[in-house]
């Protein structure tokens, strides 16, 4: 984590494009604070595109040349300044001093050759960054979270409460447990944590043709259970994607048997009121659990809603999911896309590998508007986002600034929801306390 992020705290951090907007930045700690007695020289800057006009003399390390510089007293401890934010992208705030060193220890000016880089720390300054956003995104909720989990009421190893608190410890805003032939197995641990409102529980299912069904298919947020009918009556689903024949046109290069399956699997979950994800196609069982054929007709004729394009696989088989939907986006076919873990258990780290970033205060209708993106991050490497250019560089910056406090204060609630569920401790006043602090951060942040 970046020191800046800790010491340093703009308000607000995300502003509108195209408007002038006060800043006021506080620093908490560290050896370059803000006092009321001194004059801090102040340069924003803009990542993309630049906002005042290029001088002959620029080159490319002298970008600051010909832009205003502000000199500014703080406040209160507190520094303001307006600017005026053009366009949407990432801005670069510089702060430094060279008045500053009547409020440095007195012992530096004995050993200068030996602290001058603490001495000249000030000078150097610091950046705090920003970003400004166009009207249809501004305003939204940012959230991270999970729509592909298992838990110990399928094949995973651990109850639903405790996959529950372990995902809210690790920074997840939402979750969505779809055990395999179960239908919403988290509703108990929902209603447990009803009270808590900024983490949402999402009722799910993977939904199989049978138990052992040569198709899978990711349905969260319906009012009943489409694997009940497989279950408890399969001829019925047979019957009835039979029945399809002649009035959906059958794409020629897959088999007509398992296409209208499809066609009726997705129809019935849509019929439940239900979200369709397509997950891990190329999840390899000796073959690719669906053909690189079929998945392209899937997503080209809308029996999905959205696509796992980074799931719980491994790196070479979300690989190619990556690729085929490029290759798809290439041919006019876009779909909306999501990243989850398919996560068995927690004690391996799977489920911190891969999320979804959504932007928007409803789940599945913001996945549906294309407003998210797919994140892989494993283990000792960087983090890669997979979705459009302008919502991936948002959310690379979200990661870098804000997110890793929203982690903190989400791992505390996640702490006392693990002890209010599995141990029956009385720690409903500290959850309710943990998500205020969520809350209160994530208003500083954003402005609203």
């Amino acid at each position: 984590m970046d020191s800046v992020i800790k010491m340093y705290k703009a308000v607000p951090s995300v502003v509108r494009a195209d408007e002038e907007t006060e800043i006021s930045i506080t620093a908490y700690d560290g050896n370059f604070l803000l006092f009321d007695d001194v004059e801090y020289t102040v340069t924003v800057t803009p990542r993309d595109v630049s906002d005042v006009p290029n001088t002959p003399e620029n080159k490319l390390g002298d970008y600051n040349k010909s832009r205003k510089m502000m000199h500014i007293k703080p406040q209160n401890g507190v520094l303001k300044l307006k600017y005026f934010f053009s366009g949407e992208q990432m801005w670069r705030i510089h702060i430094s001093s060279t008045d500053y060193r009547k409020h440095q220890p007195e012992i530096y000016s004995h050993y200068p050759n030996n602290w001058g880089w603490v001495i000249t720390y000030p000078e150097k300054g610091r950046d705090i960054y920003v970003y400004s956003l166009y009207p249809d995104l501004y305003g939204r909720t940012v959230r991270k979270g999970d729509l592909h989990i298992h838990t110990n009421f399928s094949d995973g190893s651990e109850s639903p409460d405790y996959v529950c608190a372990s995902y809210r410890k690790s920074g997840r805003d939402f979750v969505a447990i779809t055990d395999h032939n179960i239908f919403n197995a988290s509703e108990k641990t929902a209603e447990k944590l009803s009270f808590a409102e900024n983490f949402k529980i999402i009722c799910g299912e993977e939904v199989h043709n049978g138990y052992l069904g040569n198709f899978h298919m990711v349905n969260i947020g319906g009012n009943y259970s489409v694997n009940d009918i497989y279950i408890n009556n399969p001829e019925k689903a047979e019957k009835e994607a039979k029945l399809l024949e002649g009035t959906v046109e059958i794409p020629g290069n897959v088999d007509k048997k398992d296409y209208l399956e499809r066609v009726w699997l997705y129809r019935e979950i849509k019929k439940s009121g239900g979200f369709a994800i397509f997950p891990h196609p190329f999840w390899n069982i000796g073959y690719n659990n669906t053909s690189s054929k079929m998945t392209a007709e899937i997503i080209k004729n809308g029996l999905c809603d959205a696509f796992e394009v980074i799931g719980g696989c491994k790196p070479f088989e979300n690989n190619l999911q990556v690729n085929l939907w490029n290759d798809l986006r290439a041919e006019g076919h876009n779909i909306p896309v999501v990243g989850s873990t398919d996560a068995h258990t927690v004690f391996l780290g799977s489920h911190l590998t891969r999320y979804t970033i959504v932007f928007g205060d409803d789940i599945t209708d913001s996945i549906s508007d294309f407003y998210s993106v797919a994140v892989e991050s494993l283990s000792g490497e960087n983090q890669r986002v997979y979705g459009t250019y302008r919502l991936s560089s948002y959310a690379h910056f979200l990661m870098e600034y804000y997110f890793p406090v929203h982690d903190e204060l989400c791992a505390v609630s996640g702490i006392f929801m693990e002890q209010y569920l599995i141990y029956n401790r009385p720690c409903k006043a500290e959850i309710v306390s943990a998500e205020e602090a969520i809350s209160q951060h994530r208003k500083e942040f954003f402005g609203y």
